[in-house]
């Protein structure tokens, strides 16, 4: 079952360069690892003094913006080294060596990682001083998890005098939850190590995304037709990216010129009941995301709008008959229940593989196993292992410390899924907190405080950035690329490992410098554009916590609805699975359904997904994959001068401008 979640059709966007496959020696890689650390720490400072001062995202993006800008740099500056210092030109697998290093790293350092982590281990402690009934819960956050040091929790949120890091009081518990981040590091690797063989040799997934990467790096763009051709093309797509952000940068400079926006709301046109339901449906004009739906399955495109635009309607029709349940229809419940229904076929479909990978490495015919598969199942059960002694030693009940990290590990390997097969330039397609949410409405609130006590469930809180946000779920899908893009380079994996251990320090002591340097220069109140309510993590923090305590002093029953909304999604998502086995043509997929649903009753994808899937409709209908490839430098076109001009040019260039100008038109890439 799990086969027939991919598409074997031609047209899903399988990239081909024409590029002959290259190696990569040692000294070459120490060199690639090198320039990306490089790369790294120049990132690390433009974060730290553009998006945290001005709240401008530089750091996101699907790819990373900055690993898209080091990769473009490089593919530019490679054809002039070549010509006149051809010693000097990095080679193919150079650079994408440096393009996953550099991608891997600065993740770290972008909006739902370490930035969505710090503010769970202060907020307690700095609003409990206000709020009596947050600060009597801090009590259960150990010293070695948290910060307890009332003057550098203040000054995390106000700003220390010269800004100071006291770095006395974080070493001791970022050195630990470091440990942390790396155990679930190597459980994510693991993971997607002993998959990837299924996925990509054997199903031969397409990863669309990577189209970008490896058009790129390519040196001959033949197959997508004559030079002319391809240069006019490529051409026009950048010129409406330069049209559409000239125009608009042009608005926030002299605002008598008229501006295009990035978004166009509905909800003035439906105020009344029962077209409520659309006042959620904005039209994002996401250039990148048409530029590279281009290579998204046709099948994935067309369900993606066609199940959002459903959705709103199946919202009207319940407005319509009455019925005034409070989130209905309950959006990303039914998201939730088809995360668990992929995973549960995936895993099924992976068993064959899973299974002799396992008795290759540890049966008799361990003399024959592979060492990589043997390391992979030795990363993946020590990193569990140590995640729940982690959550042990803490005081986390591993009654509910292990279904909860068990879901995560489902999402964690659908949402890689979702990247191989789709390629969706989105990063929330997961439905964001339903990993705990999910778990404590099935369990109960009464019988999850009966099972831990109020200490656990405090932690529970504690560790909710790891649902509400998705470190692992995007470093799953950046690691499978990487195996991807090693084998199309021929990149030792051993090479790749390394470079991927060195993004994960250089990446996470980069990411504790940018954030407290900056909370302790300006105060979490007011970095990243704020004005002193917050940034916007840790608002998400201060109400999860207040949550938690509304739970803990009231505790709600379960809500019958939305675990009727998460069965009905478990079994429409199984439904639509068996029927893309058996119904040939089945226009229905069931990825699709999951990243209509991901965002709730908001998707900012939907629309330029649909403008995607009409444009490659048209064109594959009256000419055919032949007329499908010519029109490959159209679309890359549009999504590289997008990504340009929008998320690494205007960054830079509103700086000259001011904090208000460059959040004027603030483009926040990747959904």
């Amino acid at each position: 079952m799990a086969n027939r979640l991919s598409t074997d059709a031609p047209e899903t966007g399988r990239m081909q360069t024409g590029q002959a496959k290259e190696g990569l020696t040692w000294k070459g890689a120490i060199i690639a690892i090198l320039f990306a650390l490089f790369f790294v720490a120049l990132a690390a400072v433009a974060i730290r003094h553009s998006e945290m001062v001005t709240g401008q995202y530089i750091s996101n993006g699907v790819p990373p913006l900055p690993a898209f800008a080091v990769i473009l740099f490089l593919s530019l500056l490679r054809p002039i080294l070549r010509r006149y210092l051809p010693r000097l030109a990095p080679s193919r697998a150079q650079t994408l060596l440096i393009y996953i290093t550099v991608a891997v790293a600065v993740i770290f350092s972008g909006l739902y990682q370490v930035r969505a982590f710090l503010p769970h281990l202060v907020s307690l402690q700095y609003w409990g001083r206000s709020d009596p009934l947050l600060g009597q819960y801090a009590r259960y956050l150990p010293s070695w998890y948290a910060p307890h040091d009332m003057k550098a929790i203040i000054d995390y949120f106000e700003g220390a005098d010269k800004g100071v890091i006291p770095w006395h009081v974080w070493m001791k518990p970022l050195a630990i939850w470091s440990l942390f981040f790396g155990a679930v590091f190597v459980g994510v690797f693991s993971l997607v190590s002993l998959v990837q063989r299924q996925w990509i040799r054997n199903e031969k997934l397409s990863f669309p995304l990577l189209a970008l990467p490896m058009a790129l790096t390519s040196d001959s763009w033949s197959i997508y037709g004559g030079a002319g051709s391809r240069r006019m093309l490529f051409i026009i797509g950048f010129g409406i990216a330069a049209v559409f952000n000239g125009v608009n940068i042009l608005h926030i400079i002299y605002p008598s010129v008229p501006s295009i926006g990035f978004s166009f709301s509905l909800a003035e046109y439906f105020p009344n009941r029962p077209w409520t339901p659309l006042q959620s449906a904005i039209l994002f004009f996401m250039l990148e995301a048409v530029g590279i739906g281009y290579f998204v399955p046709l099948e994935v495109s067309f369900s993606t709008w066609f199940f959002y635009v459903a959705n709103r309607l199946f919202a009207i029709a319940g407005t319509a008959a009455g019925y005034d349940e409070p989130g209905f229809p309950f959006t990303q419940e039914q998201c939730a229940g088809g995360y668990l229904a992929v995973g549960l076929i995936l895993l099924w479909g992976l068993r064959a593989t899973l299974g002799q990978s396992f008795h290759r490495s540890f049966g008799r015919a361990g003399d024959r196993s592979s060492p990589s598969d043997r390391g992979a199942w030795i990363g993946l059960a020590g990193s569990s292992l140590f995640i729940l002694a982690f959550c042990h030693i803490a005081g986390f009940s591993l009654k509910l410390a292990l279904p909860y990290f068990a879901i995560i590990g489902v999402f964690v390997l659908v949402y890689a899924r979702i990247r191989a097969e789709t390629g969706v330039p989105l990063g929330i397609v997961w439905p964001w907190n339903l990993p705990k949410e999910m778990l404590l409405n099935f369990i109960s609130i009464p019988r999850t405080l009966n099972w831990g006590g109020t200490g656990s469930f405090v932690l529970f809180s504690s560790m909710a950035w790891m649902s509400r946000h998705h470190y692992p779920m995007e470093q799953a899908a950046y690691h499978l690329d990487g195996i991807k893009l090693s084998e199309e380079a021929k990149i030792p994996r051993r090479i790749l490992m390394i470079a991927l251990l060195c993004a994960f320090v250089a990446g996470l002591g980069a990411a504790y410098w940018i954030h407290l340097s900056a909370y302790y220069d300006l105060g979490s109140n007011m970095a990243g554009g704020g004005t002193g309510s917050g940034e916007y993590r840790a608002t998400v923090a201060l109400q999860e916590y207040q949550q938690m305590a509304s739970r803990i002093a009231t505790p709600t029953p379960q809500s019958m609805p939305r675990l009727a909304a998460t069965g009905g999604g478990f079994v429409f998502v199984g439904g639509l699975s068996l029927m893309r086995r058996y119904i040939l043509g089945f226009p229905f997929h069931p990825l699709g359904f999951l990243i209509a649903t991901a965002y709730g009753d908001h998707n900012t994808g939907w629309f330029a997904l649909m403008i995607a899937w009409l444009l490659k409709a048209l064109i594959l209908r009256f000419g055919g994959l032949p007329l499908y490839r010519r029109g490959m430098p159209f679309f890359l076109g549009l999504a590289i001068g997008h990504l340009f001009l929008g998320g690494v040019f205007w960054p830079f260039f509103s700086t000259l401008f001011g904090a208000q100008a460059a959040n004027s038109y603030h483009l926040l890439f990747g959904g």
